[in-house]
This record gives C-alpha cells, sequence and structure tokens, in this order.
C-alpha cells in the first residue's frame, strides 16, 4: 500500500467514523483474556479459585451450579444479558471439571467484581489414616 492509499484510508475512515482509534497506543493487562477466559488459583489451605472474565454480565444474568455425571463434578456457569445502549447480546457457557476427591462440591462460594467472576471451591478433608494392628496367627 502507496502513502498515497494509506492517507485516502485515513481520510475514507475519518468520513465515515469520527473516531480514530490509535492501536499503536492501545495497552489492556488482564489475565482472563477471551480465548483463556479463566485463570485458577489454589489457597494455603487446599481450595481452588477460579476467576472467569464474565465482562458484559451482571451477576443477577448468571447462573451458578454443581452436577455429578458419571462419578465426575462439574462447576457450570451459565448466563445470558443484552446491553440496553448497543443492543447486543452477551452470554456466557462454562464449565470445569473437578476431581470428586479433592473438590467439596457442597462448600462452594462465589462473588463478582469488575466484570471478574470469583468461584472458590473448598479442599475435601481427607480422612486421616488410623494406624491399626493386625494379629498374625
Amino acid at each position: 500500500m502507496s502513502l498515497l492509499d494509506k492517507k485516502s484510508d485515513d481520510l475514507f475512515d475519518l468520513i465515515l467514523n469520527p473516531f480514530n482509534w490509535d492501536k499503536n497506543f492501545y495497552k489492556f493487562t488482564r489475565d482472563e483474556k477471551d480465548m483463556y477466559p479463566y485463570t485458577v488459583n489454589q489457597g494455603k489451605d487446599g481450595s481452588i479459585t477460579i476467576v472467569h472474565n464474565v465482562v458484559g454480565l451482571d451477576k443477577k444474568d448468571l447462573k451458578l451450579s454443581t452436577k455429578i455425571v458419571d462419578g465426575q463434578g462439574w462447576i457450570i456457569i451459565e448466563g445470558q444479558t443484552k446491553d440496553e445502549i448497543t443492543g447486543k447480546e452477551y452470554s456466557i457457557n462454562s464449565k470445569f471439571s473437578c476431581d470428586l476427591n479433592q473438590c467439596d462440591l457442597n462448600k462452594i462460594t462465589s462473588s463478582m467484581k469488575n466484570g471478574l467472576l470469583y468461584i472458590t471451591i473448598a479442599a475435601k478433608k481427607q480422612a486421616k489414616i488410623k494406624t491399626n494392628y493386625i494379629n498374625i496367627d
């Protein structure tokens, strides 16, 4: 593309759109991106916290559930909303498998802040093995 073509494209863009976004200046840092919308963090107590990007959705639009299928635990995130200003729909369908030997699906807490959903799953308490001595006959 020649310099003349570039200037023509810029002029054309300014006529159609009076706002010119400077993509060379743009920088947005977030671990939870669109293609990899979550991170997993382990707490000192063995709990696991999933941090999931739910930007554009309000907590009233989300449904968080657990399910056990064929001995496998699942954490499921679902939601949908329509933006009042743009008219665009935002939705999420995401699920995570959870090892039932390590995760307690009955002890899950969640919260939302700044477009991120925090799901904390308590670690399952391991039964302490008591030493039993067996007589040899």
